[in-house]
């Protein structure tokens, strides 16, 4: 499929046929446990007691999680975030976006931050935090913020508070994930994006992964930008923007505006071609595809599912794995002709035989591994908020893009090792009665796929289908 590219995507593809770099691997986040309880002090107090920030710093990188194993590795994002959080320096600021936000522990982090002086402004979507949805931990949070806020004047007040739809646009919802901070132990300009929203079932009932930058003033000026649009809740006329750091990219959604023209990853499968990488691909010198959406259905997952199938069958190594798929996109992908099947596996979880998914896949990832146009020996990935789904075009969200070997092959792997390792109970069919693609796993009984097949029980009941 031939169609116009938008600047913005002819400069990415221009940087992927360039030779990609090698970039060293990226150390782990430096541990940081607060003090010890004591009888009789508040969380927030014992929170709020000074850290020792010249111990504590973040490196730049990925840091994926897995709900299905022990407690580091379960909270790994989480973690990662709270002791930012923990960490954050007198002055300093803290911008949160997410989606949902669920979680005491980072009430009381944030709370404790703002009473050691960083100002703290959390920005969620309404659908998470209303009369039908009552949200404690963040009910408090804009409670506690804004009485803590005393006389100080607005530049220094801490607030949270909701977006009607997407906070940039005109309709969809508030979908980004991202956090800024920007002093936070000895890193200045922390930028973390991903899937992983603020709640606990980000850690312990969902796949996540979430990217780290820090120190990188043109991206960290770029996001304070988008949050401060985002923050004052109006429709701009630049919704989709975006920005290039070296082997580093973002852009931003709603997808209208005079930037906008394609999509971005539409258009890098548009440059894929299946033979003939070298120093790159799988060993046949196949180009490799990796993809993760979490949700791909509707006009834009159909058309992405199209390229995919192209490219399987023109001969290129792909593998999905996925959450929600439309029922059309799935029968499309799984059509036996020519090739056969595209591979793919539905990476959800119901693990106690009650019908409904307890653990999914929640990353948003693609991956190129191979040819791309002249060059050879491509890297390309993208990570983020964005479903393949329509919503995600007219919603506020974030997509990262990274040209660099390391970074790519990390992607990369986290998939593969899936694919090959899929959780026990997972759904090994996907070919439930249900339109948009799963029923019951393997291990469930008679009794609850039958229950599935005839629409009394929802396996979707506790997944966010987009």
């Amino acid at each position: 499929m031939q169609h116009r590219r938008s600047a913005f995507a002819s400069a990415l593809v221009g940087a992927v046929l360039a030779p990609a770099l090698l970039l060293p691997s990226a150390t782990p986040v430096a541990s940081a446990s607060g003090p010890a309880a004591t009888a009789g002090v508040s969380a927030v107090e014992r929170a709020a007691a000074k850290p020792q920030p010249t111990r504590f710093s973040l490196s730049p990188g990925v840091t994926f999680n897995n709900p299905t194993g022990g407690r580091d590795s379960r909270r790994a994002i989480l973690d990662r975030i709270l002791a930012a959080i923990r960490h954050a320096r007198n002055g300093s600021t803290i911008q949160i976006m997410t989606w949902n936000y669920l979680t005491d522990e980072a009430t009381n982090a944030l709370l404790a931050a703002q009473k050691r002086g960083a100002v703290v402004r959390v920005l969620i979507d309404q659908a998470n935090a209303n009369d039908e949805t009552p949200n404690p931990p963040f009910n408090r949070l804009r409670r506690e913020l804004r009485a803590n806020n005393g006389n100080k004047p607005y530049a220094q007040r801490s607030a949270a508070k909701t977006c009607q739809n997407s906070c940039r646009g005109r309709g969809g919802a508030a979908h980004s994930k991202y956090y800024l901070f920007s002093h936070t132990g000895s890193s200045r300009r922390v930028v973390m994006q991903g899937s992983a929203n603020l709640t606990a079932a980000m850690a312990n009932n969902q796949w996540n992964e979430i990217f780290t930058y820090v120190d990188r003033p043109i991206i960290w000026d770029f996001m304070q930008d988008r949050f401060d649009e985002a923050w004052k809740d109006t429709p701009v006329k630049r919704a989709f923007s975006q920005v290039q750091d070296g082997g580093y990219g973002i852009y931003m959604s709603p997808n209208y505006g005079p930037d906008w023209v394609s999509d971005p990853i539409i258009d890098a499968l548009d440059q894929v071609r299946c033979r003939g990488a070298v120093d790159a691909g799988n060993a046949n010198g196949r180009t490799i595809i990796r993809t993760s959406p979490d949700v791909i259905r509707g006009k834009r997952g159909m058309t992405a599912a199209r390229q995919l199938r192209a490219l399987w069958e023109q001969g290129c190594d792909v593998h999905i794995v996925y959450t929600v798929m439309g029922g059309d996109v799935r029968r499309y992908l799984r059509n036996p002709s020519g090739r056969g099947a595209v591979p793919m596996k539905h990476l959800v979880q119901d693990f106690n035989d009650d019908g409904e998914f307890d653990n999914y896949f929640h990353l948003k990832v693609w991956t190129i591994n191979g040819r791309m146009g002249s060059n050879r020996t491509a890297y390309l990935a993208f990570n983020g908020s964005a479903n393949t789904s329509d919503l995600a075009t007219n919603s506020d969200e974030i997509t990262g893009i990274f040209t660099t070997r390391y970074r790519v092959l990390r992607y990369q792997g986290f998939i593969d090792y899936w694919f090959d390792n899929p959780p026990a109970g997972y759904d090994a069919t996907g070919t439930g009665s249900s339109t948009t693609g799963g029923a019951a796993g393997r291990t469930a009984s008679p009794w609850t796929q039958r229950m599935v097949q005839l629409g009394l029980i929802d396996p979707y009941a506790h997944v966010d289908l987009d």
